[in-house]
Order: C-alpha cells, then structure tokens, then sequence
C-alpha cells in the first residue's frame, strides 16, 4: 500500500483511519551500531557518534525499531548537527538529496 500523499508505504492498519485523520511525524536519529569502515573514516575518533536520520509517521513503532533500511541506489552523505541540536558530538548519515529538508 503507498500513500501518495507522503510518497511512503502505509501499514495496513493505516489504510483503516477515518477521513480526516492527520497522521503525526517524528525525526529520529537512530545510532549506527555497527558502522562500515568507509562510515567510519568519516567520523571523528573519540566520542564523536554517527546516528542515521529517519522520518516516520508512525511513532509508537519506534521502541521495536531493530534496524535502518539504506537503499543503495541513494547517496549518502554524513553532516554535522547545528548547535543544540542532539548531544553536540553526533553527525547524521542523511540521503543527500533530503538534507535541505533537515535545515
């Protein structure tokens, strides 16, 4: 099931909400657990962490959350968080064509 609207695939209990539901999102970022070497080349040593941003309108569903889909025909790139934003040592993996949406 796909929801034109926010160009996502819908859960089937999605596809049960009354008219005029509204849906709320979160952005989450999700720690990288066990990053590739070439991930790893672009984080700092120390107590620099690298988290992946994601983009849900099913939140409840984030504490069952066991991994993070890349899709490899995407570019990634890795940035750094503004001021205030998470803990001041974390860079974000974010699809390169979504960072703007992030600013």
């Amino acid at each position: 099931h796909w929801s034109p609207s926010s160009k996502t695939a819908l859960a089937e209990a999605e596809l049960e909400y009354p008219e005029g539901h509204i849906s709320k999102s979160i952005y989450v970022a999700m720690d990288v657990v066990s990053p590739s070497e070439e991930l790893k080349k672009l984080v700092g040593e120390g107590e620099e962490k690298l988290k992946v941003a994601i983009w849900t309108t099913t939140p409840w569903t984030i504490p069952a959350n066991m991994a993070v889909a890349i899709n490899p025909e995407l570019e990634y790139c890795v940035v750094g968080a503004k001021e205030g934003i998470l803990d001041g040592k974390s860079k974000l993996l974010v699809a390169t064509g979504l960072v703007e949406t992030l600013e």
